[in-house]
């Protein structure tokens, strides 16, 4: 059954006037909160009753009460059509106003109608059609110029579009704000798409642990401690949420529309992690492939909304800064250790650029690592790996959000021969700054990388053979053909046109569907719905 409470109750239809509503006794209609306050018009009309019919002739009135407060009474309404102008409720609501529509001189009637269907008296009979109710008909409800319920239009008599431009909606965003992680910029992804739509929002700061370095201060200035609008959204992993109420306390997701920002990079949800949607009215992702992984076990709404990727875009040579050389085709990857290497799979990288041949040659690997401190071994391992190479550079300091944007744009190629992504934020930046990518063309990033705008590597599926963190033994994931990234390695670096082309559709991409404009569509809209159900 629908949980969607009724915009209008007591009022009915009937044949004798199709077009229009009759009232019992009191009819209920709730009006949407508009900013410019205009007038409430209540349109109908009175119908003579028919000759002879002694239970329909007599008086009819209205008594109107907008939010409880009586404000309007007439005990004789006029025959013909009527238009009562009403003053718009002072006050501020996000959730609209109750307009109550009374009929008076109809209450010894009723009586009577009710008496003829409990007692079954045949000369009460005549009374229970009401004939005196059904002669003053509710026709339209409206705003101003603009027409609010129609009860002409049976199928939907209630203005969606009106509704839709007049409901309150704002939510707060609640995450690693500060955070050096994924997740905390999946949070400033978020903020920028609500910005760019012009949405009401509220950034806070999320209170549960989190190891990674604090020092983003995009959104520091402005960031609170309360949450104000209708609907939360909490960007974390499926297991943070039980801890959320024991650090925000459990009045922060009282009485709101509580959402759950979750990324997965397989296909199958862990079922340990379903038992984390009970804290949640629904979910939203990052991408359809998580959203297709994870839809399948909850039974609430999950919804696909992707990062907006957007952010100024440095200008200048920054090799220099980076200890890079000036003139060699750098390629990237980066990733942080905390987000498992056998799913990052930087070996692969390493063993495409060694099969590629260009190492010596005129072209270098750069692997910007993060996370090194608490990752010894996997930085250990890589660090050998590389050893073997030549032209093949770490950077395992930390860096700003604007130094990993100039770290990007000073290389010529991005590469990400991953086994599977729950997005892709690296690839989609690279993107972004017109940069060709080469990326294993399975799982998130394959949604956005494609071979117009990039460099999709293939693969095979296989299943792990051991478990790694929340990916469980027995689970799928890509494996890469290393030798079909060394390809691309090569062509790129051999036709350098191939790689502008390719970076300039990358971007277009990125523009056009990852917007914060783009995203922040999809965040208001389900808003609206959601403020509107």
């Amino acid at each position: 059954m629908s949980s969607r409470p009724p915009r209008f109750t007591g009022l009915f239809y009937d044949e004798s006037a199709p077009e229009s509503c009759w009232i019992r006794d009191t009819g209920i209609a709730i009006i949407p909160a508009l900013d410019n306050h205009p007038v409430l018009a209540l349109i109908g009309e009175l119908l003579p009753g028919p000759a002879g019919v002694a239970t329909a002739a007599g008086s009819v009135g209205l008594e109107l009460k907008i939010d409880g407060k009586v404000v309007f009474t007439k005990s004789d309404i006029a025959l013909g059509q009527f238009r009562i102008e009403l003053p718009w409720p002072a006050g501020t609501t996000t959730a609209g106003h109750k307009l109550e529509i009374k009929l008076l001189g109809v209450a010894y009637s009723n009586f009577l109608a009710w008496l003829g269907r409990v007692s079954g008296l045949s000369f009460l009979q005549a009374w229970r059609m009401q004939g005196r109710n059904h002669r003053l008909r509710i026709q339209r409800i409206g705003a101003g110029s603009e027409i609010l319920f129609d009860f002409s239009n049976r199928a939907a008599p209630w203005n969606l579009v009106i509704a839709r431009s007049s409901l309150k909606v704002g939510l707060n965003l609640v995450g690693y704000f500060r955070a050096i992680l994924g997740v905390g910029e999946s949070v400033r992804c978020a903020a920028r798409a609500a910005d760019a739509a012009g949405l009401p929002v509220a950034c806070i700061d999320l209170k549960l642990p989190c190891r990674n370095a604090q020092t983003d201060i995009t959104y520091s200035g402005g960031l609170q401690s309360d949450n104000p609008h209708p609907v939360n959204i909490f960007h974390l992993d499926a297991p943070g949420a039980k801890d959320i109420d024991h650090h925000h306390g459990a009045s922060f997701r009282a009485g709101k529309y509580n959402i759950g920002y979750w990324a997965w990079e397989l296909t199958e949800f862990p079922e340990t992690w379903t038992q984390y949607a009970d804290y949640f009215d629904e979910i939203w992702t990052p991408s359809q492939f998580a959203t297709e992984a994870i839809a399948q076990k909850l039974p609430i709404p999950v919804l696909t909304m992707p990062h907006a990727i957007s952010f100024k875009r440095p200008q200048g040579d920054y090799r220099n800064k980076f200890g890079l050389p000036a003139d060699k085709y750098l390629f990237l990857f980066l990733y942080d250790l905390n987000s498992y290497s056998e799913r990052k799979n930087p070996t692969a990288v390493l063993e495409a650029f060694r099969l590629s041949g260009l190492a010596g040659r005129g072209a270098a690997l750069v692997i910007k690592v993060h996370n090194v401190a608490s990752n010894p071994i996997d930085f250990s391992r890589l660090r050998e790996a590389c050893a073997t190479l030549a032209d093949t550079t770490i950077i395992a300091q930390s860096l700003s959000r604007e130094e990993v944007y100039e770290l990007e744009s000073s290389c010529d190629c991005f590469v990400s021969l991953h086994r599977s992504e729950g997005f892709g934020l690296a690839i989609a930046e690279s993107m972004y700054l017109g940069k060709p990518v080469i990326s294993t063309d399975w799982s998130a990033s394959a949604e956005f990388v494609h071979e117009g705008n990039g460099c999709p590597v293939r693969y095979t599926l296989v299943k792990l053979d051991r478990s790694h963190g929340p990916y469980s033994k027995g689970q799928t994931w890509a494996e890469p053909d290393i030798a079909h990234a060394a390809e691309w390695m090569q062509r790129l670096f051999a036709d350098r046109s191939l790689g502008l082309t390719l970076g300039a559709s990358a971007r277009v991409t990125m523009e056009q569907k990852f917007s914060p404009a783009a995203i922040g569509v999809r965040y208001r809209r389900r808003l609206e719905a959601i403020a509107g159900w």
